[in-house]
């Protein structure tokens, strides 16, 4: 039986949907010409699509019938064309409607996740702003990061020159960090507050994911704590930098100053807290 021709139409302005798609050539999933991001897609593609759902589903175009499927529909259909039992687990309802939320949870957080600005030629497939996914993307991330700082408390923080520092008061200034956040974000309009708690979320998700390779790291090496504090520094100068970038790319910087410097006492009291 013949594989029908298909496209897998991408974000490119998602490096998450670069990196699954080519990773999809890479493995044989899809072919050399299976894929096209919307900036560069032809007519005759983008015509076949529907242009509203596009923006929060992956299209799976094929040429020869002009059937599209979109989402985990699409995912499922290139996977299953090389691991058959996929298409089988799929349709049980448990997995069917987990996975489906799973990704609607990630595709409408894609932007917010990477922080990439859309390209200004071609098809803009920006997702629709989802207030209840953005919400339940930032309390998902909120209880990791809280349940993860007790390892960096234990492997990286007690091993380094705040090792005076207790569990609970450390959990104690990250809410007091994060209740800042939910304070300020009442100063701007409300999809912009959202945009930001979910940015300065992101940042705090980044903050665990660079030190979880310390967790490792302290787990089965002895470091001294000076080298630890000083990586803690680094990965700190590293965040700072990103909340700039995530600042602009949420339009809170340089239109909301007053904010930004509201965060900045608060990390520096935060720090503060931390070395007293």
């Amino acid at each position: 039986m013949k594989t029908p021709h298909t496209i897998m139409v991408y974000d490119d302005n998602c490096p998450l949907c670069e990196a699954y798609t080519s990773a999809f050539i890479k493995t044989g999933f899809l072919d050399k010409e299976g894929r096209q991001s919307f900036t560069a897609v032809n007519n005759d593609i983008l015509c076949k699509i529907d242009q509203v759902r596009c923006r929060d589903e992956i299209p799976l175009v094929d040429t020869d019938s002009g059937k599209v499927l979109y989402g985990i529909d699409a995912m499922v259909e290139v996977l299953g064309r090389k691991i058959p039992f996929i298409k089988k687990i799929a349709v049980l309802l448990p997995i069917n409607w987990f996975i489906r939320k799973l990704y609607k949870l990630i595709s409408y957080n894609r932007r917010v996740i990477v922080a990439a600005e859309k390209k200004d030629a071609g098809f803009d497939c920006t997702p629709n702003f989802n207030i209840p996914y953005r919400l339940a993307f930032i309390f998902i991330c909120l209880v990791f990061n809280t349940l993860m700082l007790l390892p960096v408390q234990a492997y990286v923080v007690d091993r380094s020159l705040l090792q005076n520092l207790s569990a609970l008061q450390l959990q104690q200034s990250h809410f007091i960090f994060v209740f800042c956040n939910i304070g300020l974000s009442f100063f701007l309009k409300k999809e912009r507050a959202i945009e930001y708690l979910g940015q300065v979320t992101m940042l705090a998700l980044c903050t665990i994911l660079l030190s979880i390779p310390l967790i490792f790291i302290n787990r089965y090496l002895h470091v001294i704590p000076l080298v630890n504090t000083i990586l803690l520094a680094c990965i700190l100068i590293g965040i700072t930098k990103e909340y700039f970038r995530r600042m602009k790319f949420a339009a809170v910087y340089p239109h909301h100053k007053a904010i930004m410097t509201a965060n900045f006492i608060c990390l520096i009291t935060f720090l503060f807290y931390l070395v007293w």
